[in-house]
């Protein structure tokens, strides 16, 4: 399970900030609005899904395990915050979805909502 947690720290402390930023930046440029969005676009909620299944994966095995901090208050933040954001990602590129009224920039507004979710989850596992 160890690497679980290694997967779930690494690519959720040093890859998935950056590439939220650079995803931003990349939508901010070839987003249409009323059109149907990029491959990227399509695929990058799903790295989120699977950072955030990582996530709860170890979670799990942290409150199997007896792990009381896992269950506290501060920490049991992480994984809703996770949730939140996985949700998030899914409705910041999509056509269709609540930041579409913002047009071309509905993408940028959504990721940066996006970044601050993750970058609270960061947060909140190393205050713990």
């Amino acid at each position: 399970m160890g690497i679980v947690y290694t997967i779930h720290s690494l690519f959720g402390e040093r890859v998935l900030p950056l590439l939220i930023i650079i995803v931003a930046i990349w939508l901010t440029i070839v987003w249409r609005p009323g059109q149907e969005a990029p491959r990227l676009a399509r695929l990058f909620p799903v790295l989120v899904d699977i950072q955030v299944t990582l996530g709860i994966v170890w979670w799990v095995f942290g409150i199997v395990n007896g792990n009381p901090n896992y269950l506290a208050f501060p920490f049991l933040l992480h994984p809703l915050l996770g949730l939140l954001s996985a949700g998030v990602a899914h409705m910041a590129v999509r056509p269709s979805g609540p930041f579409a009224s913002l047009g071309r920039w509905a993408p940028l507004a959504g990721l940066i909502v996006l970044t601050i979710l993750v970058v609270g989850g960061i947060m909140v596992a190393r205050s713990v």
